[in-house]
């Protein structure tokens, strides 16, 4: 290679939009149209090769082309580099400062930046001096005022609801007309819900993850790059990526599914270092109602309340154990542990107080065999739901009688005085512009009554919609008194316990010593407040049958038991007129 007159050059072109670079002037082709151009005019400098850093920021050096172009500089390929500008070079003070002044001559590379007229061989001028650092720094300073702007501009958008990932998360897409908006994704959305159903059934996360590869199911990666996405990850060992129990407990953790959308994460320091730091989550930004919902939240936050119980799953089994997680020991509070001190012809399983088994203060062991504990949980269960549902016609009928009759003249009276206030505003302000038409009153008064009257009117016909709504919710039966019930009809027909059922129906169960527990049932407020529904309506029959929640029983006994009389009591709140007792056979050897 010839270096006394001869150059063979590397011609380098960057374009970055989030270095603000939009102007048509700074598009690739314009700049490979003005090196070409340039190199035409210069017969003593060779074309090498042309390096395009298309899409990346100038304020590192972490380019593929621009390493590849100084790994020839330093493989003595090249010995000269052209670019249309300074900023092209980067828009870092003080790297293209270090690069200009210190590296590209001692590499004995001649530089030249076309339109900035400057060309390292040439002599060195006081104005050089200058002017070369000012354009770098100004090139700096530019890019930092697109910095901040953008972030500004991202910002907005986040606080309106909008979508600024690129990517949509799984089981959505972007709308082909509105890109920061997200649609469901029918296909992957169905999954989504399998995954939630899954959990609600017991399955743990690692069965779930089993399954979804089990079934050849893509995953997230995958599913994007089958629908032509360009979405890339550094998590991807495997030439396929595979479902994992990470992406199953992402999915259930986040609130995207009902609707709300949650952005701001992450974040960068500035607009020079690009590495990513976690954002406290009172910064968050987070949006409810964005987008349609693929899962409803009383679904999202009983998956959530799982999350939280769920401590491992069964030996050889793919499900969480019905009661894992919700067991306490009704004195210290503290968990119930589950301990299997079995054998293959003899099993044993029975749950102790962690407090006492660790030594950690609580004297009595308060152990109960499991077979009894979910043999009085399912009891009690059953015949809470039985109760629940005795009253559902009740409450139905309640819609026709004169309680309902009365709220809904209360209702009606409210609206028809909000209609009345309506009309006098609207006669306010007819006398308003006739006074204005008479010259009473000036536009400036005129235009300030005017406003004030409008808002008036339009709060008083707010009111009145809330009002009808409340009307049809009365008629139709469909108030927060009824609503609840729905939770229990789908457990009407129970004929065993499951993970599911437990942890949408059982809040909390505290064992005692003297194998005594007490159940805290979920819906604890609403079923209060429909005993006091059905007592203010005088329906006294319905108040006498709603109060039994349970009602005394025997567990069958078991082979080989010895009768051993336990007593286990189950609480649906605080009152203790709702405690009633369940006699139940211990097992032999009792616990």
């Amino acid at each position: 290679m010839e270096t006394n007159n001869k150059y063979d050059a590397d011609l380098y072109l960057r374009l970055s939009r989030e270095d603000g670079d939009k102007a048509e002037s700074d598009s690739i082709v314009n700049q490979r149209d003005l090196l070409l151009a340039f190199l035409s005019s210069h017969p003593e400098i060779r074309l090498h090769k042309v390096r395009v850093d298309d899409g990346y920021s100038g304020v590192n050096y972490n380019r593929p082309d621009f390493q590849k172009m100084m790994e020839s500089v330093k493989n003595k390929e090249i010995n000269c580099i052209i670019v249309k500008d300074f900023s092209r070079l980067g828009r870092n003070f003080i790297e293209t400062g270090k690069y200009i002044e210190r590296i590209f001559p001692f590499m004995g590379v001649r530089f030249i930046s076309v339109n900035d007229d400057y060309d390292s061989i040439r002599s060195r001028t006081v104005s050089d001096s200058l002017i070369v650092p000012v354009k770098n720094l100004i090139n700096d300073a530019y890019c930092r005022d697109i910095s901040i702007k953008i972030r500004s501009h991202l910002e907005v958008k986040r606080k309106k609801g909008q979508c600024i990932a690129p990517f949509a998360v799984y089981g959505y897409r972007k709308d082909e007309k509105n890109r920061n908006q997200l649609v469901v994704d029918e296909e992957s959305a169905a999954i989504v819900q399998e995954i939630f159903k899954r959990k609600l059934d017991g399955f743990s996360a690692q069965a779930i993850e089993d399954w979804l590869n089990g079934q050849d199911i893509l995953s997230p990666m995958e599913y994007k790059l089958s629908k032509g996405s360009h979405y890339s990850s550094t998590f991807k060992r495997k030439d396929r990526a595979q479902w994992t129990a990470v992406a199953v407990f992402r999915i259930l953790k986040n609130p995207v599914y009902i609707g709300t959308l949650v952005q701001g994460k992450r974040s960068t320091p500035n607009y020079k270092v690009k590495k990513l730091f976690d954002v406290p989550k009172e910064q968050w930004v987070s949006i409810p109602d964005c987008h349609e919902a693929i899962i409803n939240r009383a679904t999202f936050e009983r998956v959530a309340e799982l999350l939280l119980a769920d401590t491992r799953t069964a030996p050889s089994q793919n499900c969480i154990y019905p009661l894992s997680g919700l067991v306490y020991c009704g004195d210290c509070g503290r968990s119930m542990v589950r301990k299997n001190n079995s054998h293959a012809e003899k099993p044993y399983i029975y749950y102790v107080c962690s407090g006492h088994k660790n030594r950690e203060g609580c004297r009595a062991s308060h152990s109960i065999r499991d077979q009894a504990l979910e043999g009085a949980v399912l009891a009690a269960l059953k015949e809470h739901i039985a109760a629940v549902l005795n009253i559902e016609d009740t409450l139905k009928r309640i819609a026709e009688l004169p309680y309902t009759s009365r709220e809904v003249k209360k209702a009606d009276k409210k609206i028809q005085a909000r209609r009345q206030e309506i009309e006098k505003y609207q006669h306010y302000k007819m006398k308003l512009h006739e006074d204005y038409t008479d010259g009473l009153l000036s536009r400036e008064d005129y235009m300030a009554f005017g406003k004030r009257y409008d808002a008036r009117m339009k709060e008083a016909e707010e009111v009145v919609q809330h009002l009808e709504a409340e009307i049809e919710n009365l008629v139709n039966g469909n108030t927060g008194e009824q609503q609840w019930i729905s939770h229990f009809k789908e457990y009407r027909n129970i004929d065993g316990l499951t993970r599911k059922l437990v942890v949408a129906l059982v809040d909390r169960i505290e064992v005692y010593e003297g194998k005594r527990i007490h159940i805290f049932f979920k819906f604890q407020m609403e079923y209060d407040s429909a005993r006091m529904l059905v007592q203010e309506v005088g329906q006294a029959d319905a108040v006498e049958s709603f109060g039994k929640v349970l009602s005394e029983r025997t567990l069958p006994d078991e082979k080989e038991n010895i009768p051993r009389e336990e007593k286990v009591s189950a609480k649906a709140g605080k009152p203790k007129s709702e405690r009633i007792a369940i006699r139940a056979t211990a097992p032999e050897g009792g616990c």
